[in-house]
């Protein structure tokens, strides 16, 4: 995520404005904006899933929903985003609850196949980096406040992993003209990582890996 952030704090005095270069008749300009957006990552099943299945515990859905927010810019011949996205799901399954915490960081990079006035679609490739927290616990788990002792307390997992992804990319640019700018994106992305588990508050055995759990990326961002 460090990375993420350090690329956009150069790319942002970069890209907000336009950029001319010099041409004895013609100029290229890059078009930039802020953008919302909402996307879905639909992941193949994850490892994790069948530890909990086992379990008989609630387990982590394929499809997430992701809110996002970035930078968009659009030249003649290149476009692509640097965007920031949060997801979050809750699962329950009798007396247990899964909650599931994901922070992302994109970047995509684009050549523009189709490029008019108010079109334009672009392939190429993107960049994802992306931490996943997991916390399990019991409804019926209670903490009395006399008896803080760590040790006895229980009822509650927490585990979390690292991805980077990359993958092809496309983007299509819609009502370029109008005040109300979308831009349609789809991707698949591959898991390069180990993606092994860790926990904030100890050791873990019988770790296990989600390298190879690929995702699918769907998304509208509004400009």
């Amino acid at each position: 995520m460090k990375k993420f952030t350090l690329l956009l704090v150069f790319a942002i005095p970069a890209l907000c404005g336009a950029q001319d270069v010099g041409n004895d008749s013609k100029k290229f300009k890059v078009e930039t904006d802020f953008y919302v957006g909402l996307s879905i990552n639909v992941n193949q099943s994850l490892n994790l899933n069948q530890k909990l299945r086992n379990g008989n515990l609630p387990e982590m859905r394929n499809a997430v929903p992701e809110l996002s927010i970035g930078l968009n810019f659009l030249g003649e011949k290149y476009s692509g985003d640097l965007e920031f996205g949060t997801s979050f799901l809750e699962n329950e399954k009798g007396n247990n609850t899964l909650k599931y915490l994901g922070l992302n960081g994109r970047g995509r990079f684009h050549y523009n196949l189709i490029h008019k006035p108010k079109v334009t679609f672009a392939g190429g490739l993107s960049i994802a980096y992306q931490t996943n927290r997991y916390d399990l616990f019991s409804n019926n788990n209670s903490t009395d406040l006399n008896v803080l002792n760590p040790e006895l307390n229980s009822g509650h997992v927490n585990i979390e992993n690292r991805m980077f992804f990359v993958g092809p990319s496309t983007s299509l640019f819609l009502l370029k003209k109008s005040s109300f700018k979308l831009r349609l994106n789809a991707g698949y992305e591959f898991a390069l990582t180990r993606g092994k588990y860790r926990s904030e508050f100890g050791s873990i055995t019988n770790n296990i890996r989600e390298n190879g759990n690929n995702r699918f990326v769907f998304g509208i961002a509004f400009l």
